[in-house]
């Protein structure tokens, strides 16, 4: 999927901006944390404790709360949300959507994956940990632990092992919680000073603190992109071994003892795994002096460093945020919602596929979405399916128009607007059209965009053509959209989502189909005739433009004849002044003839396959006939139309 596919996704757009937003929440948060424990003594270990993964709690709901805020402005209006916001889904003015959304999330998805993966092999470590390399300790070693447990109010099995492998005493695991000693420990620490680190431990067991751990580990995977995050997180470790060096003291009963016994431990200390939960967690100094004397040292660099790097996450947040949010534009008041007309058009102008015979109207489309809040691409994507830009098509059914509305609900549309002169026959003028459809597919859109905003277009397109009632019931379970609906759902849904790269598939390949059947019941326009000039080949006098049909040769006065049934649709002039007979054949496909002589076809008269057009015409180069065929206004190789192969 390429990076324009996941920039015109609005769960894409929507996680973009979340993240992008949490710069500055994130960074108010941590500066709300700084003010809470600047006002909390330093003996209060349990309240700095509590602040601190209140704050990480907070950083942790912020992203998903504030993709949800954006998403449910989606689902009001799929693609105009509220408040003068740009919409998600719209292009930029170049007519493309923004790439940075999809630049930050893959950005995103790439680091986050990278960190979680860190953390799934530390968890494999500790296993193997303990799997692999621990032993018993002694009987009387395990009473004293027990007595210790049921003092400390441990009511869950907590087995205490040994291992060469760990310098300080650790808990793994939760459900079944182990307590690994340093098996040098054992005879290099007094009893007393064992008991004390054990009941450190024990007090980590207590509380759950393993599980607490990799919760945060799993928070600062998430959003390991934000410092602020890390210094919270670390926050909360700092106040959680004091907490648990607080309760370690009350078994011992004097603090003294109990640092002296972190002293101790100071001299087998060692790196311990970053999710194991050991004695020697933050710096022992510091917890020595605040057991002692009940203060903390700080290091001043980092807390200096700390403040403005903060604030200016903060304000780059903020800024880069409403940048994004509101398109990059510093907009003097907050406008209407929906698109000004110069936008509108930009924003039908965004399919660079886009077929001439859609393109032609383009101003019409830009302004019934303005008038209708609807996105461009999505009325001109569905007036392709419906019409393939043809303003007097009518359908068997007796749909009318650019966007084959029926009668009946042409007519229901146009008193919800209040319109009353509403008559049929106005359903094919191209701009009245449009505007009936853009309301009718607009309330569609936000119907189901209710329901799920990421599919608010396919489901509004089933709609469209097979009835909103079938599509509910469909998604209920208890009904099947018709061949016809599925096909039509999977044709417009494929085009809008291949709306803004270089070429569609879905488009290119349903054409293919449409040229391949229509070239199949062709009969040779002009029997007999050789090809003087083939298609694409460069036009005698022209150095630019290549040729966009064949040239066919034959004698004075052969008779040129309808290679299929259609409608002769006009007689316009070329940039020469040269008469174009056009002759519409259905499905978006119609064939054009130049320097013809005594034309017998008459403009809005029906024709059928072999009936005498004109005759061949005398122009400069020989007598010949100029033979175009077109498909949605493309100009397109009439070879097959002739009974031959391409021309290379």
């Amino acid at each position: 999927m390429s990076l324009a596919h996941l920039a015109s996704s609005p769960f894409v757009a929507t996680l973009g901006l979340a993240l992008l937003h949490f710069l500055w929440q994130g960074a108010v948060i941590a500066l709300f944390l700084a003010a809470t424990l600047a006002s909390l003594p330093r003996s209060h270990a349990a309240a700095r404790y509590t602040a601190a993964c209140a704050a990480l709690a907070l950083m942790a709901l912020a992203p998903p709360l504030t993709f949800a805020y954006f998403n449910a402005a989606l689902a009001v209006d799929p693609f105009v949300p509220p408040n003068g916001w740009a919409p998600l889904s719209a292009p930029a003015e170049g007519g493309h959507p923004p790439l940075w959304p999809a630049i930050v999330v893959m950005a995103w998805v790439t680091g986050a994956l990278f960190m979680s993966a860190r953390i799934a092999v530390g968890l494999a470590r500790l296993s193997s940990l303990i799997r692999h390399h621990t032993v018993p300790v002694s009987s009387a070693l395990t009473v004293r632990f027990d007595k210790l447990a049921r003092r400390l109010g441990v009511r869950s099995g907590v087995r205490l092992l040994g291992s060469d492998r760990v310098d300080v005493p650790m808990v793994i695991g939760w459900l079944r919680p182990v307590v690994l000693v340093p098996l040098a420990a054992l005879t290099a620490l007094p009893p007393s000073c064992l008991t004390a680190l054990l009941a450190h431990e024990l007090a980590h067991v207590r509380r759950f603190d393993f599980v607490t751990n990799i919760l945060q580990s799993i928070v600062e995977a998430a959003l390991f992109y934000h410092p602020a995050v890390h210094w919270v997180s670390r926050v909360a470790r700092r106040e959680r071994e004091h907490l648990c060096d607080d309760d370690a003291v009350a078994v011992v009963g004097d603090p003294v003892r109990y640092a002296r016994a972190l002293a101790a431990l100071e001299g087998m200390r060692a790196r311990t795994p970053e999710l194991a939960l050991g004695s020697n967690g933050g710096s022992l100094v510091m917890r020595i002096r605040r057991l002692i004397d009940g203060t903390t040292p700080h290091a001043p660099t980092g807390r200096a460093l700390a403040a403005p790097a903060l604030a200016l996450a903060s304000t780059l947040g903020l800024a880069l945020a409403t940048l994004a949010a509101c398109g990059g534009e510093q907009p003097a008041a907050v406008e209407k919602p929906g698109l000004t007309e110069a936008k509108a058009q930009a924003a039908a102008l965004g399919i660079p596929w886009l077929p001439p015979a859609i393109a032609r109207w383009e101003s019409a489309i830009a302004s019934s979405a303005q008038k209708h809040n609807v996105d461009p691409e999505a009325i001109a994507i569905l007036t392709i399916v419906e019409s393939c830009g043809d303003p007097q098509a009518k359908s068997s059914s007796g749909a009318l128009g650019l966007m084959q509305l029926m009668p009946g609900t042409a007519l229901s549309v146009a008193k919800e607007l209040g319109i009353a002169d509403h008559a049929d026959e106005r359903l094919l003028d191209p701009a009245y059209n449009l505007d009936l459809g853009a309301s009718y597919f607009g309330k569609q859109l936000v119907e189901f965009g209710k329901k799920d905003p990421t599919r608010a277009f396919e489901l509004s397109a089933a709609a469209y053509n097979g009835g909103e009632g079938r599509v509910r019931a469909w998604l209920d379970g208890k009904a099947e959209l018709s061949e016809e609906t599925e096909k039509y759902r999977a044709l417009a849904t494929g085009m809008w989502n291949e709306r803004h790269a270089a070429r569609s598939t879905t488009y290119d390949t349903w054409r293919e189909r449409v040229r391949g059947k229509m070239a199949s019941r062709s009969a040779h326009p002009l029997p007999g005739a050789r090809v003087t000039l083939h298609f694409g080949g460069a036009t005698p006098g022209q150095t630019s433009a290549p040729h966009e049909g064949v040239d066919l040769a034959a004698a004075p006065g052969t008779t040129v004849l309808a290679p299929l049934d259609g409608t002769v649709e006009r007689i316009e002039k070329n940039t020469k002044g040269e008469p174009v007979l056009v002759l519409a054949h259905g499905r978006g496909i119609e064939t054009r003839y130049r320097h013809l002589a005594n034309v017998k076809a008459e403009v809005g008269k029906a024709v059928t396959r072999g009936d005498v057009l004109g005759e061949i015409g005398a122009p400069e180069g020989g007598p010949h006939v100029h033979f175009e065929v077109r498909d949605n206004g493309e100009a397109i190789d009439p070879a097959r139309y002739l009974g031959q192969t391409a021309a290379p």
